[in-house]
This record gives C-alpha cells, structure tokens and sequence, in this order.
C-alpha cells in the first residue's frame, strides 16, 4: 500500500505540518476522491475547530483485513485520529486489536462490526468472480446504486460519475482481493468493548447495505459513542452528505 500524502509528510511515523493527523479509510472501490467533499466542507466551517492532517491510505494491494490493518500501521503517524468507512471500519477494528494505543479518536460510518454468515460469504465470493469476469468490468451497475445511495441522490449524475470512476479504476483484480478480505473478516463485536477513546458512530437514514439498526446496536456497545443518523443519505455519508459528515467530525475531534 502507497499512502496517499498531498497534505502532509511522513518521516519515522511522524507528521510534518500543522494539524491533528487523520487517517481515512475508505470503503470498496474507492479512493481518497471519497473524502474530498466532506474535507472542503471541514475548512469552511465556521468557529473553532482543530486543524487537521490527513493521511489517506488506500488498500488495494492486500488480501486480508489483517494485512490491511498491517500496511496502514506502517505508513500511518504514531497517533492519529482514525475513521472508517464500511471496509474501512473492517480496517478500523482491527488496528484497535493490534494497537489501541495509537489511535486519539475513532469514527465509524456506514460500516458493521460483525462477521458474514457462511451463506452471505459464499454469495459475496461468488457475485466477486461473476463481476470480476464480466468485460468490460463495472464495479458498479443500477442495481447497487438502488441499495447504495439515498434515493434523493438517484439522479445526482456527479455523485454517480464519481463512484463509477473510483471503481473502474481500482479495476476487477482490486474487487477480488476486498471482496475476499471482508467476505473472510473476523467478528469485532468483542473488540467495542475495549473502546475508551472518543467515538462517533454515523449511519445514513437510506443505507440499504448496513441497517442503522445494526450502527446503534454497535454505538450502544462502544463506552460514551455517540450516534448520528443521517437524512439525505445511505451508504456513502461523507460523498452524499459532506457537511453533516464534517460537523460530526469537527465535534468528535473537540472531544
């Protein structure tokens, strides 16, 4: 994995720059394009606010959580503010397994902490090859935007064209090793427990991939998280909502 660092500089796990560094991990077939909305939105908000740093690492390469998990260790600062979006969040829990102790403050979108039944592993390994061999590949199709956006944001033709790109470019092979990483995830319910950092818990209200039900379930298992639904949004807060998102962040980060 290559961080992605056009605004700040590692050096030894250290960050060069002003601001409290934050890593971004983003969801299946996307990059750091996923935050750049909500990271406008941060720098016009209005009042006292904590400057930030952000560290995007885009996990491409790997094929397991845990090598994920390993590979943003390595390039990420010594401590850092960490979010998590859907794979991202798979990410996100298992840092906090091998080091709790970095990570400052935790916020956690659009993602779960259980593990996949066999049945849903299986189906998710099986539509990975089915689409992975489809030429030309398209990594997203009507159907999953139905499920993935807020029905508001149908039509959004930007927001559609972006996420189109994002998966197009990470390309059939990229598809394959995600998908088998979080089909094969662990389950990090135990791990909320352990939580005692300041943490956020975000669902948009349409999120047809990972019930809010399940986001408050795991916000009620965390000490002190708060939980924030959405509206105008489902599965893609910080692309779709980019304000709400920056706010929640601001809050958390104040903590």
């Amino acid at each position: 994995m290559t961080p992605v660092t056009d605004q700040v500089a590692h050096d030894g796990g250290q960050v060069s720059g002003d601001g409290m560094p934050v890593v971004f991990l983003s969801g299946m077939l996307a990059d750091q394009r996923m935050w750049q909305p909500a990271l406008a939105a941060y720098d016009e908000l209005d009042g006292s606010r904590n400057a930030i740093a952000p560290v995007f690492c885009e996990l491409f390469d790997q094929d397991t959580i845990a090598d994920m998990a390993r590979a943003v260790l390595a390039a990420a600062p010594k401590r850092f503010a960490l979010v998590g979006m859907s794979m991202g969040g798979y990410v996100a829990f298992e840092i906090l397994r091998r080091a709790p102790d970095r990570i400052s403050h935790l916020m956690l979108v659009n993602t779960r902490a259980t593990d996949d039944a066999p049945a849903i592993r299986r189906r998710r390994m099986l539509l990975a090859h089915l689409v992975a061999e489809n030429t030309p590949f398209k990594g997203v199709n009507d159907a999953m935007l139905d499920d993935l956006i807020h029905p508001d944001n149908r039509n959004d033709d930007d927001l559609i064209r972006l996420l189109t790109e994002m998966a197009d470019g990470c390309g059939p092979d990229v598809f394959k090793r995600q998908s088998k990483a979080v089909a094969e995830r662990p389950d990090s319910m135990p791990v909320l427990a352990d939580v005692t950092v300041p943490c956020c818990v975000m669902v948009g209200e349409a999120d047809r991939v990972i019930s809010p039900e399940s986001h408050r379930d795991m916000a009620n298992s965390i000490t002190g998280a708060s939980f924030v639904t959405v509206p105008g949004a489902g599965h893609y807060v910080p692309l779709e909502t980019p304000d709400v998102f920056a706010r929640s962040l601001r809050d958390l980060l104040a903590c």
